[in-house]
């Protein structure tokens, strides 16, 4: 149907706009991180390198959002309202909303399922409160589906040019979430057994697949070894999920009951799906899914294309269950990383078409109003949870909550101090950077509220950071120092400069501090 498209683009729009009225698209912590990472690659002092450049992309973050949204984090604007990574959202959001669709319809023949399932997808609360922020989920779930698409499409035919899309679409969504992963191995067992070809020629199907999709890990590998010196930073490293959780394990060490426990972690991610998901969009895709097993059973025959793309849009929330169970995720429901739980939303949206299209085959005489007696569930479901806006959303309060922490009310009281003093208004216009030195990995929000540019700033993405703790560089003017952070430890060694410098602001609680160099360096 034509208006699919344009419908999503402007449900996406429109909720994009009041969100972005309210202020509310870059409340997530990570968000700002992702905006950062996209700013520090374009927002560099004169005489950077490209090499210094492209090691902004740190880790553990997979680098296709960033890499993306940096163009539009050329602009000011749109860095710090948020705005560069949610118009990549929901651009994205357009196209999953559109492939469910499109999918929906291949699997059941009948426009009426398809256009069911797009409206429990598109029209899924936490998905239109996600679509307007800068985090990667949307973005995962357009090459995920995409990919789902063009295997789909590939497997009665053959051809070789849908092979190759399908395998771009897998190789931007391991490019953007660890979610992805799990596609190599099983799209190369999807190639092995599909593949109309016999012989080398089916070998071949299977080597370009596997050699277009596993370049992405092999990249991501030598990008890690080449920055730290561990092809594994990503999974072992002081900022991966595991290495957080190992520095704050005293305040986190009520999610690790699910660490190991098999049925704990399946339950706490089940619960997160429904959350997400909403209970009806749930039932009713578990009931789809299940009216699809029982065709299958009564029939004895097994519909292998519907299978496989069944079964690939399952294996994203099955490698986040793992996740969760082995440690390397945390989940805690209705308070932390709720939107994991959008994982299962295609799988879900896809089992209400199917199911649309087991009723019409049941009741061949009311097709029509079997599918808009669903269809009405849907919507009716969704007007429900935002007849309030967005506040009754898990998603939503989540990222909310933290602004009224002592923490947020710690952060924002930094932002106004920077944002008011002159003197740091005039560090943009000056021709070099380097002129604060402050941590930046927890103050993304802070740099980007306070006015502050990454050309002006010695963060932990330059190479004289790391010789902070022996002498401080004169053209370091400002120090912006976090209770604990990494600036504080150098700081601790006392290095050549300290003793230059003075504080002239304490927050409130003591958590930050902002020195000024007292006397010029000499």
């Amino acid at each position: 149907m034509w208006f699919i498209a344009p419908g999503s683009a402007l449900i996406g729009g429109l909720t994009l706009a009041w969100v972005y009225a309210h202020g509310w698209t870059n409340l997530y912590g990570d968000g700002q991180a992702h905006l950062a990472i996209a700013r520090k690659l374009v927002d560099v002092p004169p005489g950077t390198t490209w090499w210094e450049r492209y090691m902004q992309l740190g880790s553990p973050w997979l680098p296709l959002p960033h890499v993306l949204a940096a163009p539009l984090a050329l602009s000011d604007t749109l860095w710090r309202t948020g705005l560069a990574g949610s118009l990549i959202s929901c651009l994205a959001f357009v196209a999953a909303a559109t492939v469910v669709f499109q999918l929906t319809a291949a699997l059941t023949r009948s426009l009426p399922a398809a256009l069911v399932a797009w409206l429990a997808f598109a029209l899924n609360p936490s998905l239109l409160y996600i679509q307007t922020t800068p985090l990667t989920e949307p973005l995962f779930l357009a090459t995920w589906l995409g990919s789902a698409w063009w295997m789909h499409d590939w497997t009665p035919r053959g051809r070789r040019d849908r092979l190759v899309l399908a395998a771009l679409c897998t190789l931007g969504a391991l490019l953007t979430r660890y979610e992805g992963w799990i596609l190599l191995p099983a799209g190369t067992l999807w190639v092995l057994w599909s593949s109309p070809r016999r012989g080398w020629a089916r070998l071949a199907d299977v080597g370009l697949w596997t050699g277009i999709v596993g370049a992405g890990v092999g990249y991501w590998l030598w990008h890690n070894w080449a920055i730290y010196g561990r092809p594994l930073e990503f999974l072992e490293g002081t900022y991966s999920a595991r290495g957080y959780f190992a520095r704050h394990r005293d305040e986190l060490s009520y999610l690790s009951f699910v660490v190991g426990q098999p049925l704990y972690a399946g339950l706490v991610l089940a619960v997160t799906v429904v959350i997400c998901a909403t209970p009806a969009t749930t039932l009713l895709g578990l009931l789809g899914l299940a009216g699809q097993a029982v065709t299958a059973f009564r029939t004895r025959w097994l519909d292998m294309p519907t299978l496989a793309v069944l079964g690939w849009l399952w294996l994203p929330p099955l490698f986040t269950g793992y996740s969760l169970y082995s440690g390397n995720i945390q989940i805690y429901p209705l308070f932390l990383n709720n939107r994991y739980g959008l994982v299962a939303l295609p799988a879900l949206a896809v089992g209400i078409g199917l199911g649309v299209a087991y009723l019409q085959a049941r009741f061949p005489k009311q097709p029509v109003w079997v599918a808009v007696g669903v269809g009405l569930v849907c919507v009716g479901q969704s007007l429900w949870w935002l007849r309030d806006g967005v506040y009754q959303l898990a998603v939503f309060q989540e990222a909310y909550r933290v602004q009224f922490t002592s923490l947020g009310r710690e952060r924002r009281a930094l932002a106004q101090f920077l944002r008011s003093q002159p003197a740091f208004r005039s560090l943009l216009v000056q021709p070099s950077g380097g002129c604060v030195a402050l941590f930046a990995g927890e103050l993304s929000s802070v740099i980007a509220q306070g006015g502050l540019s990454y050309a002006h700033i010695l963060h932990e993405g330059r190479a004289e950071w790391h010789s902070l703790e022996k002498s401080i560089p004169s053209t370091v003017t400002w120090l912006v120092v976090g209770r604990g952070d990494e600036l504080e430890r150098k700081l601790q060694q006392q290095p050549a400069g300290y003793e230059d410098f003075t504080p002239v602001w304490v927050s409130e609680q003591g958590t930050f501090r902002v020195l000024c160099r007292n006397r010029p360096a000499p």
